[in-house]
């Protein structure tokens, strides 16, 4: 097929709808990024689902501490500092704003943990699949991705040992294994590309203040992440040097007195120090 021949037969296809994705840049390791630009300041974070509940707390924590990058899929009047784009679509116009970041935070998912497989494919696998490419795409240097408890949901009534990420993935339901997929996802990429991806499996985080009490079994409170904690556990996150690992999995939950979860890998490559306990004040039964 000569040069004018292949540019029929793509013009043909543009036009039968046979060319589904945009025409985006190819992924280049040996691409020139502006290093000296990207070491000067503060860090910059993308976070997607920026406009949800564990994207306002990060905001708020970081104003003014990283040059923050937000991402929604919903439009806010109130909040005009959004970036609004439905990353289950490839597109060249959010995918530009990748670029010159350091650290991509994903959040945006369907945080139904009762929804189904048609309702979750697009915004929990489409969309970080999306955000993966673009990342490496960008260079980005780091994907810290919001997994969820629930990918060990199963040993809730399975036995009552210690849950460390070493077990055996256990998820309890179709929501679970959207995020243990985006784990495997994740831990693909990072040993293509020169990229860090560090998922962290999320306790029980509430709207607003998030206070403990309003907890009333062993189980979920054991899954509690304060808010002060939230922050502390992704600052380490972002900050941490990971001494050239390019994948980790860590739990993440506040230091829950006679919590079944083990917060080891997060401690120990994170430097996460929990101060908060959802059993604070309470006798020890």
């Amino acid at each position: 097929m000569n040069l004018d021949e292949s540019a029929d037969h793509d013009e043909e296809n543009r036009l039968n709808g046979a060319d589904a994705l945009p025409s985006l840049p190819i992924y280049n390791p040996e691409a020139e990024f502006d290093d000296e630009d990207m070491e000067e300041g503060p860090r910059t974070v993308l976070i997607t689902g920026a406009a949800g509940n564990i994207g306002r707390k990060l905001r708020a924590a970081w104003s003014e501490l990283y040059d923050l990058v937000l991402i929604d899929s919903a439009a806010d009047p109130d909040d005009p500092d959004l970036i609004v784009a439905d990353l289950a679509e490839l597109d060249e116009d959010w995918i530009t704003h990748f670029h010159g970041v350091d650290t991509v935070i994903h959040l945006a998912a369907n945080p139904n943990d009762a929804a189904s497989w048609e309702d979750l494919v697009g915004p929990n696998l489409d969309a970080l699949g999306n955000v993966l490419h673009a990342s490496a795409l960008a260079g980005v240097d780091r994907v810290i991705f919001a997994s969820s408890n629930h990918v060990m949901g199963g040993y809730r009534e399975l036995d009552d040992g210690p849950i460390g990420v070493a077990r055996p993935p256990r998820p309890d339901g179709p929501y679970g294994a959207t995020k243990l997929m985006g784990e495997r996802l994740g831990r693909s990429l990072a040993s293509s590309f020169d990229m860090t991806f560090i998922a962290l499996r999320l306790g029980w985080i509430q709207p607003g203040e998030n206070r403990p009490e309003t907890l009333t079994d062993d189980w979920s409170r054991g899954l509690w992440l304060s808010n002060g904690d939230l922050v502390r556990l992704f600052e380490g996150a972002v900050e941490s040097d990971m001494d050239d690992r390019d994948f980790l999995v860590a739990n993440g939950m506040s230091n829950n007195r006679g919590m079944r979860w083990d917060l080891s890998e997060a401690i120990e490559w994170l430097e996460y120090h929990p101060e908060d306990d959802a059993y604070a004040g309470q006798p020890e039964s």
